[in-house]
């Protein structure tokens, strides 16, 4: 059986769209899985979120990178976010034990292999969390890491770049369940969307497939029970516009 890899981003403590896309990934076939940071932040439960993921990057079936959320847990980045954000990183904090903490302490920033980055932001000054939304930005990161494909989060919304003949990388609105070729031949930025908190209209939870053998890239959108998440959050304190934008998706 062929290699696939599951790409999923900013899961954001969303433990019910976390259950919702690791059956489809399994359905799918999924063969290992990259979890490209925010681990934690703005939903409510992060405990089940970083035990999980532990537990697949202990045993080998997963790769993992820290996220900007991620790094709030153990550096201060009260002047960094906005108050809805900082209100769920302290409540975080709370939460967690020293293990968990020392996990996402221990996450890389960047992982490379041969022909594919993983990084949260951007592989251009990743600690600097820049955001990939434009031609300018994802061309900035295909030069930094320097391989055919570069799979990110941070952005919240999925869109696919690609070099064109003259070395512009221009922006690609993927259909979720199409599967996109991306030969290796060019350079290509896969944006995976969110899993724990979409910000495009569509409540439904993201994540990506990558098949390297056939070079294809599918993104999915995956439904789940997004009133029980956001009920989570107004149950646990966290502010109100964080459970609504699990309902709107916006």
């Amino acid at each position: 059986m062929s290699e696939r890899i599951g790409l999923f981003a900013d899961l954001h403590s969303n433990l019910e769209a976390y259950e919702a896309c690791m059956e489809r990934a399994q359905e799918l076939g999924v063969t290992r899985m990259a979890f490209l940071g925010d681990l934690v932040g703005y939903n409510a439960d992060p405990i089940a979120l970083v035990d999980r993921i532990a537990e697949l990057v202990q045993s080998g079936k997963a790769i993992a990178v820290v996220g900007n959320h991620d790094e709030a847990v153990f550096k201060d980045y009260s002047q960094r976010m906005n108050a809805s954000a900082n209100a769920a990183i302290e409540w975080t904090k709370s939460q967690l034990n020293p293990a968990h903490v020392q996990f996402l302490k221990e996450l890389p920033l960047i992982i490379n292999e041969e022909e594919i980055c993983f990084v949260h932001a951007s592989a251009h000054k990743p600690s600097e969390w820049n955001y990939i939304t434009d031609s300018m930005s994802a061309w900035q990161c295909v030069q930094s890491s320097g391989k055919s494909y570069t799979f990110v989060g941070h952005a919240h919304e999925q869109a696919l770049f690609y070099q064109s003949a003259v070395g512009k990388l221009i922006r690609f609105a993927p259909h979720p369940g199409d599967e996109v070729p991306v030969m290796g031949h060019r350079q290509w930025v896969g944006v995976v969307g969110s899993l724990g908190q979409p910000r495009d209209g569509n409540p439904e939870a993201c994540f990506a497939v990558f098949e390297p053998e056939i070079s294809a890239l599918t993104f999915h959108r995956v439904p789940y029970d997004h009133f029980k998440a956001a009920d989570k959050v107004r149950r646990a304190g966290l502010p109100e516009d964080l459970a609504n934008r699990l309902i709107t998706g916006k």
